[in-house]
């Protein structure tokens, strides 16, 4: 985190000095996130927002976003009818990611590509780390052809991650890729696993299945996780 000493702060947020002690006065809260440094106080910068309209309207906005979202997890953790997410739910996973396709593909092409950047990230990588990639196959909404894929990936080693990630990343380098760390708690992969999707529109694949607990028995609507 980034400081910086009450004079600094006070320009920053165009506030005399005075009035930001008697902020932190009347909110102790905040002042035990600031730090003595010799004989001034130094505040982090972070707490410019409680000083402009905006960055704290763009903070709340987080909050509630958030909270919609671990409304919505909770709820499908409440449904009994999504046994398949709730399974993968309590997996670790590193990245969320959504491969928006160039050209319109379909299902068995999709299906395809995502098995062939799997076995060229375990041939890499996969003598170093555990890989897991769990994947959804969908067509666009109000579209009847053209589908693209959500995906989860766990790599183990953390010196990996981003390494893997980016490795992914150019093997689609002529499609729409977009990636973020993952989050337990905003319900990704219920998104992914919602309903409609059946057995051989979704798959998991890893190196390490097996020692992980994760039956794998044969593709399809036969598999067993």
């Amino acid at each position: 985190m980034r400081y910086e000493n009450i004079d600094e702060f006070a320009d920053r947020v165009e506030r005399k000095r005075r009035t930001i002690f008697r902020f932190y006065k009347d909110n102790p809260e905040l002042k035990l996130e600031t730090k003595k440094k010799g004989v001034k106080r130094i505040i982090p910068i972070t707490h410019e927002k409680y000083w402009k309209s905006d960055l704290l309207f763009e903070e709340n906005k987080k909050l509630i976003d958030d909270n919609i979202m671990m409304e919505n997890l909770l709820n499908y953790l409440y449904q009994n009818d999504k046994p398949l997410a709730n399974h993968f739910w309590g997996f670790d996973w590193s990245y969320f990611i959504g491969i928006n396709y160039k050209d319109d593909r379909s299902k068995d092409y999709c299906i395809t590509k995502m098995n062939k950047c799997y076995e060229m990230l375990q041939g890499k990588y996969g003598h170093e780390t555990t890989i897991r990639l769990l994947f959804s196959t969908e067509v666009f909404s109000g579209r009847d052809f053209g589908e693209h894929n959500h995906v989860v990936l766990y790599v183990k080693n953390k010196t990996l991650r981003k390494v893997v990630l980016n490795k992914m990343k150019a093997f689609f380098k002529n499609d729409r890729f977009y990636s973020d760390e993952y989050c337990r708690y905003k319900g990704g992969i219920h998104y992914m696993l919602k309903e409609g999707v059946q057995g051989e529109d979704w798959d998991i694949l890893g190196n390490n299945l097996k020692a992980e607990g994760i039956k794998y028995e044969n593709k399809g609507y036969k598999k067993a996780v």
